[in-house]
């Protein structure tokens, strides 16, 4: 069994592609160059990060759940992004997961004290299966999550 803790004194968290493409790189480069844990939420982030950085992830989908999960050198977790940040605030929200990823975020967020979200803006066309699922969209989970994390320093980034 393998126990990882993370007090890095800063969680930055990046999800979702920025509206203008042009600015990929400096939002990657930013982001791989802050200091602190580092979560990537989501398959086109994750893809947009390792191909502007010319990094090759390492895909792993775990068969209960059938979700991928990126190994990519310099970030703690990478994982899809929607599913888990609506994971997330329904374990903040008290109620259980099953979801690991999102159980070992929580933690995360819960621990550190200092939380950036780096969020894209660019619109990725799954409003229909959010609302079929019943998730809420990034920017909508996002501000609730933050409700609900009042008591830390909290910066947010769109592009």
């Amino acid at each position: 069994m393998c126990i990882i803790l993370y007090n890095k004194k800063m969680l930055n968290i990046l999800t979702g592609l920025p509206q203008n493409k042009n600015n990929d790189n400096a939002v990657c480069v930013k982001f791989a160059n802050s200091k602190g844990t580092k979560i990537i939420l989501g398959s086109s982030t994750m893809k947009m990060y390792c191909r502007e950085l010319n990094i090759q992830p390492d895909i792993k989908i775990n068969s209960a759940t059938q979700s991928p999960q990126y190994f990519i050198n310099g970030i703690d977790i990478s994982t899809e992004g929607v599913i888990t940040l609506n994971e997330c605030y329904k374990i903040l929200s008290g109620k259980i997961s099953d979801n690991k990823d999102a159980v070992k975020i929580v933690q995360i967020l819960q621990k550190e004290n200092k939380i950036n979200f780096i969020v894209g803006t660019a619109d990725n066309g799954e409003h229909l299966f959010y609302k079929q699922n019943s998730l809420l969209p990034r920017s909508e989970i996002i501000k609730k999550i933050i409700e609900l994390l009042k008591d830390k320093k909290i910066v947010i980034e769109k592009f």
